[in-house]
């Protein structure tokens, strides 16, 4: 067991342990989150984020929360979406410059992820919850990262905080899902909190003559009608699910356009 792992009965580090009420606001110890690994995808290393391996990003002085080792985007699957949102990208019209919103920042690993495959792109990311946009802020200054994280929700601070003119936007859509996801049917984007119906909506308000990209996570599983209802709202779109197990299954992203040839 790793160095630090005090001795006695040690729960199992598993999704339901961090979550629970009495651990998912604590700040958890280095050997906390390679035995949250070791439990739950027999890797010490799987709760990767910012480009690193837990004992180097602990070292940088980044510090998560139990919820966050949970709930954060890890970089294999922040990785791949950075890869596809860059294949849209590449493709847009030479000469435009893009800026990355996260209007559910947490961790902001999945914004940093996809600026990585941005070079020059500045992110914003919205956080609702102090705790966590507390943490996150000093997290993001330790590694000198690229992005502007707000507390609030993004709703009310959207109309003054935006990508500066003359730029397209990425949007990056992971609402919490709660109960939208179903074990049988799968995930509900009808369902999410709040729908990604409505998150694109807010957008296309705040955005109404530029290009936007949204990268917005799903499962691989997901409810026809509502996945059907947002292919139709965007003027592209395409859908990939990655070969990278998580504790509920294969996630993926739904790309969509909107303006894309302006």
């Amino acid at each position: 067991m790793a160095s630090g792992v005090p001795g006695g009965d040690t729960p199992r580090y598993d999704r339901d342990f961090l979550l629970g009420p009495a651990k998912r606001n604590q700040v958890v110890a280095l050997w906390e989150v390679e035995q949250f690994g070791r439990d739950s995808f027999g890797d010490p290393d799987a709760v990767s984020l910012y480009g690193m391996k837990p004992a180097e990003w602990h070292a940088k002085g980044v510090r998560v929360l139990a919820r966050t080792a949970v709930e954060a985007v890890r970089d294999p699957l922040g990785e791949r979406i950075g890869r596809e949102v860059a294949r849209v990208v590449s493709a847009a019209p030479p000469g435009s410059a893009f800026g990355v919103v996260d209007p559910f920042a947490g961790s902001c690993n999945a914004l940093y992820s996809i600026l990585r495959h941005l070079p020059g792109a500045e992110g914003i990311g919205f956080e609702a919850e102090r705790a966590i946009f507390e943490m996150t802020t000093r997290n993001l200054a330790s590694l000198g990262a690229p992005i502007r994280l707000l507390h609030g929700d993004y709703r009310a601070l959207l109309v003054r905080h935006r990508v500066p003119a003359g730029r397209g936007a990425v949007v990056y859509l992971a609402p919490p899902w709660g109960d939208a996801l179903d074990a049988r049917t799968g995930l509900d984007l009808g369902r999410t909190k709040p729908p990604v119906a409505e998150i694109v909506a807010d957008f296309e308000r705040a955005y109404p003559d530029r290009p936007v990209l949204y990268a917005v996570e799903v499962h691989e599983r997901l409810v026809p009608g509502p996945l059907a209802a947002l292919h139709a709202a965007f003027e592209w779109s395409d859908l990939r699910v990655f070969d990278i197990a998580g504790p509920t299954g294969r996630h993926g992203v739904l790309l969509g356009t909107m303006r894309w040839g302006v």
